[in-house]
């Protein structure tokens, strides 16, 4: 791929390729297909008609001549500044003339017409209002080294103004709701076992839906969910057997202590019986002399 080099507001940029500049998406056969599914007689009995919906919604309020979108927060990560209100920044582009959208992959992501420059003096405005002070009041971090590329990008001025005032026409796009009031999930939730877990447990909801899917079927069960925390089951079920053994030794201990003293005070007793129950030696009969 090839690369080539453009000068942006600070230092040097490099951007590789080649890119696709095309349209993403036919806006027609999307806005037709979104009105399929929204027709409740068609496709009623479909389950993922409302996750369709929502993601169609999103792809139709792209921009269409728009090919590659813009991260904020990982421009505020270099800026080191916390992150503005996706309505604000939006909206201050939007009062500046150029045109904005989300993209339909990341809620965080934008999509705009306006030059990079003019996306980082917005942000170089917003980190100088208060809110953004305010925020970056309550964690306590270094100053800026000045060679750090936050130093210089923050250094520079911005050529306008950035008005962070909430327009009507963002308010709209942002909201949850499509164009006959309906409210509308316009980007899928994560998994339930999304991200890494603790101790293997992140998967155990799907080892026991992958088991009962198995018993269904007769299929083999999913080697990843069945081999799951295979380490720690094993480590906790020789720790319960360890358990279980050292209490069995302690109630056969415990019951030889008290069969022994059982037996002892058995025999303590018989001995203190037979001296009691032994028969007298016979007693000599009392002789009389008598005088002759």
């Amino acid at each position: 791929a090839a690369v080539s080099r453009a000068r942006a507001s600070v230092g040097v940029q490099h951007v590789g390729g080649p890119l696709w500049t095309a349209p993403m998406h036919d806006h027609e056969f999307v806005e037709k297909l979104l009105a399929k599914l929204q027709d409740e007689e068609g496709c009623s009995n479909l389950g993922s008609r409302k996750r369709l919906i929502g993601m169609l919604t999103s792809v139709a309020e792209e921009l269409p001549d728009v090919p590659l979108f813009t991260s904020l927060s990982a421009m505020c990560g270099v800026m080191h500044l916390p992150c503005p209100q996706t309505v604000g920044a939006l909206s201050a582009l939007v009062r500046q003339g150029y045109r904005v959208s989300r993209s339909h992959t990341d809620p965080s992501a934008i999509k705009t017409d306006a030059p990079q420059r003019k996306v980082w003096d917005m942000l170089r405005c917003w980190a100088k209002r208060p809110e953004c002070e305010a925020q970056k009041g309550k964690k306590k971090k270094e100053p800026l080294s000045p060679t750090s590329p936050a130093a210089a990008i923050l250094a520079a001025s911005p050529e306008e103004e950035a008005d962070f005032r909430p327009v009507p026409e963002v308010q709209r796009m942002l909201s949850k709701k499509d164009g006959a009031g309906g409210k509308v999930g316009k980007f899928l939730p994560n998994p339930e076992q999304w991200g890494p877990g603790s101790r293997g447990t992140s998967h155990a909801a799907a080892f026991g839906a992958a088991e009962a899917a198995a018993a269904a079927s007769n299929g083999a069960v999913d080697k990843r969910a069945q081999n799951q925390g295979k380490r720690s089951r094993k480590r906790r079920a020789a720790e319960a057997a360890a358990a279980a053994g050292e209490a069995a030794a302690g109630e056969a201990a415990t019951g030889e202590a008290v069969a022994g003293e059982a037996a002892a005070g058995e025999e303590a007793v018989q001995g203190d019986g037979g001296d009691d129950g032994a028969a007298e030696p016979p007693r000599k009969a009392p002789t009389l002399d008598r005088a002759v």
